[in-house]
């Protein structure tokens, strides 16, 4: 059973024990995005030949504003569909579309502090099971605090997996509308997760 072939949210949650709440967990801190890159990412926004199939909109939107981001949060960085195979017998194994992670000093992954997957079809329940599925693998490795964001590549949502209680936030950010809050809120996961690291 790979991550994406839990059924739900709920069936996760019960398999490891998992409490789940509703909760406002998110907060911004603003980063400085450059003129040109702004205006590109925002024009692919308003592009429908951007969200023609996943893997336009991954190569278009997500990736692109992850990216963006993880320059600016040196060691992390963006794993795209790396193998995290943590327990089969417990279904936790497969390729993430992302994992942010800084490298092991053998040049593989590191435990990923964050876990950003697609809302393919525009499924929100299937991402959200996903998502949970690899914060709790990352969980198994040792982290204790994990992230998350599922997206659309228009629509972003955060959550968050903290000593056993997955917290997801209710807003949903509107890239086409509030595109500099989206990398203003990554930004804020990004240093919390660096912080931390360090503690």
């Amino acid at each position: 059973m790979p991550y994406g072939q839990f059924e739900s949210v709920e069936q996760v949650a019960s398999l490891f024990s998992i409490t789940v709440k509703d909760a406002s967990i998110m907060q911004s801190k603003p980063i400085d995005i450059s003129e040109s890159v702004f205006k590109s990412i925002t024009g692919k926004l308003f592009d429908s030949l951007s969200f023609r199939n996943e893997a336009t909109i991954c190569n278009k939107i997500i990736t692109p504003i992850l990216n963006i981001v993880a320059e600016q949060h040196a060691p992390l960085n963006v794993w795209i569909e790396e193998p995290f195979n943590v327990d089969k017998e417990k279904g936790l194994v497969g390729e993430p579309d992302y994992l942010i992670a800084p490298a092991t000093e053998y040049g593989g992954m590191a435990i990923p502090p964050l876990c950003v997957i697609e809302a393919k079809k525009q499924n929100w329940d299937d991402g959200w099971t996903q998502a949970l599925a690899e914060m709790v693998a990352a969980s198994f490795k040792g982290a204790e605090k994990c992230y998350s964001a599922v997206t659309t590549g228009k629509i972003w949502q955060f959550g968050i997996l903290d000593n056993g209680v997955f917290m997801k936030d209710p807003n949903q950010i509107s890239a086409t509308r509030e595109l500099q809050l989206v990398f203003d809120t990554l930004n804020w996961i990004f240093t919390e997760i660096n912080e931390e690291s360090r503690r």
